[in-house]
């Protein structure tokens, strides 16, 4: 990860165990800025330690959540270098018997809420004319 060096990188599904939680820590060692965000900063806890690290909860499916963290990563820092859009949930089973409800809260987070973080961010690095954008 070369490019970081104090890169504002903000990361949504960082839970323990996962691959937003791995990706926090492997940016901090690089020097990034991070911002770790999951709906619980419980699910979070031992990234508390990291000094390196800003924790935010983040709720991928309430457009007043990311408004929220957007505003204060920017508010912090004044820029989102690299969004890295992690967040998400499964939705296992025949789709015959999956009830339209579980497929639907399924579908906000993972395709809806990476649109709600992708456009939260865009026209900052559109005024920047910089930014990455990772889709995991």
């Amino acid at each position: 990860m070369e490019f970081c060096g104090q890169q504002v990188v903000l990361i949504s599904g960082c839970s323990q165990g996962g691959i937003g939680h791995a990706l926090a820590r492997a940016f901090a060692a690089e020097d990034c800025l991070v911002v770790a965000t999951s709906r619980s900063l419980s699910s979070m806890a031992d990234l508390q330690e990291d000094p390196r690290l800003f924790l935010q909860e983040l709720d991928v499916v309430s457009d007043e959540s990311v408004d929220h963290v957007v505003s204060s990563v920017l508010e912090k820092y004044g820029r989102i270098d690299v969004l890295v859009n992690n967040a998400g949930v499964q939705c296992v089973g025949p789709l015959a018997e999956v009830p339209l409800s579980a497929l639907q809260n399924t579908f906000n987070t993972n395709v809806y809420g990476s649109m709600r973080l992708i456009q939260a961010v865009v026209p900052h690095m559109a005024s920047r004319k910089k930014g990455k954008i990772v889709q995991v």
